[in-house]
């Protein structure tokens, strides 16, 4: 190539510089998107965070006023582990567990929506009395189930997994849940309908009886049939622990009706051999309150949700 064609030095170094600041500037230009990127993830965070707080739920919005109340009540918010779930644990999914980022960009939606709805139930007054609280709680309880069912219970199980069991009912809690573990279908609070929220004491309902004198009387022949052989006809003991009296006292004084019925749903009946329906273990609960003194009453125990009652402890 000709020399005449051949840029002059100066020329060429100011190409060179030109070039250099175009490149700088799209360093400095990317590394500010990329710290007002990480700026912008840390305050959504933080939001998400904040606005799921058992602070700002609690107190932030006025309608949420006696559901904190219960759940101050609850074993969610106090219990023998000292673990605490927060609201946000039980009500945004994936907030409990380790989300991916699509599961993340799902959980900013679903509080937008959420938060949305709040913020304009707040603003229009919606629940502005206990009384209207007290009105509307069934159909918002409805509300949160339906969201549970048709989440598959995410939330409930981003804390709990059934190899974390452990202590001395462990074995009972994995023989009760594992059917359902198996299936992938879950109904947390089939079981466990007061363990986020407490509005009334459980054992106050029982004040008129615990069961009915004809559940205990089915009870007794099923207990007979499938468990007297292990803890003897008067319940004394024998292969099994005594059930009745002082034993009694020592293993299920203060424990919950669901605890009880949990032994008799699971290990009693797989060490007898036997498969109880629901039903089944609830008629030998029966029977066995009724043989260690707890009054009887005109309804029966029915189904699981009515196992949130504590046992006297003496």
């Amino acid at each position: 190539m000709p020399s005449d064609d051949l840029p002059a030095p100066n020329q060429r170094g100011t190409q060179n510089r030109a070039g250099l600041r175009r490149l700088l500037w799209i360093f400095f230009w990317a590394l500010g998107f990329v710290f007002l990127g990480v700026v912008f993830v840390a305050l959504t965070n933080h939001a998400v965070i904040w606005s799921s707080s058992n602070n700002y739920c609690g107190t932030a919005c006025h309608s949420m006023t006696w559901a904190a109340a219960a759940y101050q009540r609850s074993p969610h918010y106090m219990n023998l582990v000292g673990v605490r779930a927060a609201c946000g644990a039980c009500h945004i999914p994936y907030d409990a567990g380790h989300a991916t980022a699509a599961d993340y960009v799902k959980l900013l939606l679903f509080k937008a929506d959420r938060g949305a709805k709040d913020i304009w139930g707040e603003a229009h007054k919606t629940i502005a009395t206990r009384e209207e609280w007290e009105e509307r709680r069934p159909a918002l309880s409805n509300t949160f189930e339906t969201y549970l069912t048709q989440h598959n219970y995410i939330t409930c199980r981003g804390c709990h997994s059934l190899e974390s069991f452990g202590g001395p009912r462990s074995h009972m809690k994995l023989v009760i849940h594992q059917g359902q573990a198996k299936a992938d279908a879950y109904d947390c609070l089939q079981c466990h309908a007061n363990i986020g929220h407490v509005y009334e004491d459980p054992s106050a309902k029982m004040v008129g009886g615990w069961y009915s004198v004809e559940q205990a009387a089915a009870g007794a022949k099923l207990f007979a049939d499938s468990c007297a052989m292990c803890h003897g006809a008067k319940l004394e003991g024998g292969g099994g622990p005594a059930l009745i009296g002082v034993t009694w006292q020592q293993h299920f004084g203060g424990a919950k009706l669901l605890t009880v019925w949990g032994e008799i749903k699971g290990p009693m009946a797989q060490y007898a051999g036997k498969t109880f329906t629901t039903q089944q273990s609830l008629d030998i609960l029966a029977y066995l309150l009724q043989q260690n003194g707890l009054a009887a009453g005109n309804q029966p125990l029915a189904n699981t949700r009515q196992l949130s009652a504590t046992l006297p402890e003496k």
